[in-house]
Order: structure tokens, then sequence, then C-alpha cells
């Protein structure tokens, strides 16, 4: 299960340079001779790095109201079900869940912390009505879909339902901080990386090109101000059950470093357990190897401390 991210081709025709990754093959480049019929992988890992086990599997449930959905099932490799498990949430949220390679993932169900990465109503890849099926208003049935999740994975067996967390980054941090605190009884950790937490504030610190961006998603600041005020997740807080970990870049100015801050204000004054891991010089996204490497150390780490595994 190889998935290609970008391709070029020589300017003769005769070479094609691709990426190619999958669940146990991390992001590699490879070439291939049109006229031979041959393939060259020209970038490696070392030696010494252990290659991954866990193949995911494609699910398919139904939401609340009958939608359909679906996500990819990381087994845990070291644990019986029902064990531990996660549900984790991509970004965009106009982007899709595919079985590329994802250390994090790896790493859980190595430890034995099962992972389920679905695709929610919003994402992309399913037609246009499944992306906008989050719209404004619609955006509570899209966290309603986490709670679907959350119980296909309890009644199927492949989660006990004392150790499930919720986590993603983005949009994927935002959802995971609406479903701790719209679903609390669900969840006994979480893990919001770079999420929005407070619709008000984001609107007034992001870059002013995605705030024009958003409002046909999320809603106009002016024109929607109560449904944003519902929908933010910090209005919501003292119903916050679940050891939270805060994950944030400093330079992060799509979602700016103030949302991370406001979600780790609220959680102390509630006396929810909580840790703050900030990132220096990095953005949106960490590019860093090292930093990169610390972020699935601690969100293991995390999890396994909360979830058992």
């Amino acid at each position: 299960m190889l998935l290609s991210n970008d391709c070029s081709f020589s300017r003769d025709g005769r070479w094609l340079a691709l990426t190619l990754e999958g669940p146990t093959h991390p992001r590699a480049v490879w070439l291939f001779d049109r006229e031979l019929g041959s393939w060259q992988q020209l970038t490696q890992q070392r030696s010494d790095w252990p290659a991954p086990l866990g193949v995911p599997s494609l699910e398919r449930l139904r939401a609340e109201d009958g939608l359909e959905l679906t996500g990819w099932l990381y087994p845990a490799l070291a644990s019986a079900s029902p064990g531990p498990a996660l549900i984790h949430l991509h970004g965009g949220p106009e982007a899709q869940e595919r079985p590329g390679f994802n250390p994090l993932f790896q790493e859980l169900a190595a430890r034995g912390i099962a992972v389920f990465a679905p695709n929610v109503r919003g994402s992309s890849g399913f037609g246009h009505a499944f992306v906008n099926a989050d719209n404004l208003e619609r955006r509570f049935a899209a966290i309603a879909d986490v709670a679907s999740c959350a119980g296909y994975l309890i009644e199927r067996g492949l989660a006990d339902p004392r150790r499930l967390g919720c986590a993603g980054r983005s949009y994927g941090g935002y959802l995971t901080l609406a479903a701790l605190v719209f679903y609390p009884e669900l969840f006994a950790a979480g893990i919001d990386v770079c999420g929005m937490a407070d619709f008000h504030t984001f609107y007034a610190h992001t870059e002013p090109w995605i705030g024009v961006a958003a409002y046909p998603k999320y809603g106009h600041p002016v024109q929607h101000a109560q449904l944003l005020r519902e929908l933010s997740p910090i209005h919501r807080f003292e119903a916050l059950r679940a050891p939270l970990l805060v994950v944030h870049g400093e330079n992060d100015s799509n979602v700016p470093v103030g949302q991370a801050e406001q979600v780790v204000a609220a959680a102390r004054a509630r006396r929810v357990p909580v840790e703050y891991l900030l990132f220096r010089e990095e953005g949106h996204e960490l590019f860093r190897v090292r930093n990169k490497e610390l972020f699935v150390q601690a969100a293991a780490d995390w999890l396994s401390r909360w979830l058992g595994s």
C-alpha cells in the first residue's frame, strides 16, 4: 500500500521521479526508467532504523444522522482488544486522512494503543456535499461524528470505553477540544496540537486571508457571532474532564499561539491536569527533525500515562 504525493518527468520524458510512502514506508524518492521499465529508490532510511509493523484497515461506520463515515484503524500490536485507543483527527477540515506514514500512529500501535484516524464530514475526497456538510451550524454534526467514531470503536470491541483518547492538529485540534467538552464522558485523555479554542480571538489574530477564507466554513465574526461562540470550546470548558496535552509552535501565524495559552489557562483554572509543549522557532508545522521526534515521544508518553498500554 503505497501513495504518491509528488512526481515530475525529465525533459525528454524518459525518467519519472516521484515520492512514495505507505503506512510502514516513510516517504522516499523513487526514479522510474520508462525505457527499461525499472525502478530505483534514491533515498533510504539509515541501516539501524527499525521498520514499523502497523498496517491499517479501512473501516466504515454510520454517523448519528446516517451519513457514512470512513477511517483507518491501526490495531494495537502489543495488547488485546478492547484496550486503550486514540481517535486522531486530521486538519483542514478540507483534507483527507490517507494511509501514509505517520510515526505517531506507529509508536502508539507498538506501545499497545490502537489508533483510529477517521474522515468526518468536512473532509475532502468524498464529494461536494460531504466536504460542505460541516459548514456553519452544521459543524455541530461534525463534532457529533467524533462521538459516533467513539461509539463504533467501543461497540466493535476495539476500544476500552474507560481508556479512549482524542487528538488532532489544527482543525483537528479544534475538533478534539470540541469533542472533549461536548462529550466529556467519552474521553480519558486529549492532545490539542495548534487547535482553535475561541473563534473570536482566532479571527482577531490570524492572518487576514485565512480569516476571509474561513468565513464560509466557520462563520463570520460579526454576522455569526453567537454561532461562533456556541461552537468555541473555550466557552464550554467547565465540562472538561480529560487530562490535556497542549502543543503549539511559537511563531504560528495560522492559529496564533494565544489559542494554546487560553486552553492552558482555562484547564488550570479548573484544575484539570494539563501540560504545555511550546516549540520555539516553529510555526504551524514542525520542520525540525528533533522537534518532530520530541513531539512523538511526548504525545506517546502522555497517552501511555493516561490511557495505559
